[in-house]
């Protein structure tokens, strides 16, 4: 059975570097370009602020999931103890927490920006949300922190309550990672809500937006709207979005929450995968989805290629 497992798990740790490398590129690129900005204008944008805080929040995630795997695997009983387990979980539903949260509140962005809904609500977002963005993301970290500090708690008090017990080493770790994905649950409905409702309203808003000016280019062949094509990005851009969040969500909830639930390794393998390709691929639609950040890459491969020719010549 080792000689099995053993290429199977290597290819997963390659996979996991490559997520890790994509990630820390990705995501830190996004960072780096911002905070040159910033250091330059000392200002940023509503959509930058927003966009940094999500980037550095998945840089520590995907950090976190790739130690998390390599850990598990070269050392499979690290997690065994509580004094182990239980600082891993706190710091995970933070940095998980804070990752959704953010997510939510580029959605709610997107929402307030791009649709076009008559309602008065609407309208006032659109006119204070660049003052509103700030405390929406110091109010997401502060809801993260409450969450995170009730599950150390209850985590602790379990384990004192417990920790007496005639309960094998096993079950207390099994209790401890249901609780856990109990907790994380409970805590990420509210994000998770937010979320699905102002992606559907954006998604509604853009698909109605579309059908209206196909009609009228059914009704004038000669007409051609520019923005055509880039309510077109918008859609597949959010709808990506969409796809990708609640995919990871569900991933990350079942795998780090509650791996017990599978009764395979490998499921529970892929499962840490699929969470891990997240924070990079969403990343890179960003990326490519931004024309500042497609700029700056061009700068940063035309420089490389400069020094690469001076190098060699």
């Amino acid at each position: 059975m080792k000689f099995f497992l053993a290429p199977a798990v290597i290819f997963y740790l390659i996979i996991l570097a490559i997520e890790l490398s994509a990630g820390v590129v990705t995501n830190g690129y996004i960072v780096g370009v911002n905070c040159i900005d910033w250091v330059k204008s000392r200002t940023l944008t509503s959509y930058d602020k927003i966009i940094t805080s999500l980037a550095f929040s998945r840089f520590c995630l995907q950090f976190l999931l790739t130690l998390d795997s390599i850990l598990t695997k070269v050392y499979p009983n690290i997690f065994d103890r509580f004094q182990t387990l239980q600082p891993y979980l706190v710091i995970w539903m933070f940095i998980n927490q804070v990752t959704l949260c953010f997510a939510s509140c580029l959605s709610v962005f997107y929402c307030v920006k791009i649709a076009t809904f008559n309602q008065t609500l609407f309208s006032w977002l659109k006119l204070r949300l660049s003052k509103l963005v700030p405390w929406l993301l110091l109010g997401s970290m502060l809801y993260c922190l409450v969450i995170t500090v009730a599950f150390t708690l209850f985590s602790y008090s379990y384990w004192v309550f417990s920790h007496n017990s005639t309960d094998h080493l096993s079950n207390n770790k099994k209790s401890l990672l249901e609780f856990t994905f109990l907790i994380h649950s409970v805590g990420s409905i509210f994000p998770l809500i937010i979320f699905i409702a102002s992606s559907v309203l954006l998604i509604i808003s853009l698909c109605r937006h579309i059908r209206k000016m196909n009609f009228n280019s059914d009704l004038n062949p000669n007409f051609r709207n520019p923005s055509m094509d880039a309510h077109l990005r918008a859609l597949k851009s959010v709808v990506s979005f969409f796809i990708l969040y609640n995919i990871y969500y569900v991933a990350s909830t079942f795998s780090v929450g509650n791996p017990s639930c599978f009764g395979d390794e490998w499921k529970y393998m892929v499962c840490i995968f699929i969470a891990a390709t997240y924070p990079s691929v969403h990343s890179i639609i960003l990326i490519l989805g931004n024309p500042k950040f497609k700029l700056a890459s061009g700068k940063i491969l035309h420089s490389a290629n400069s020094c690469f020719r001076e190098v060699t010549s």
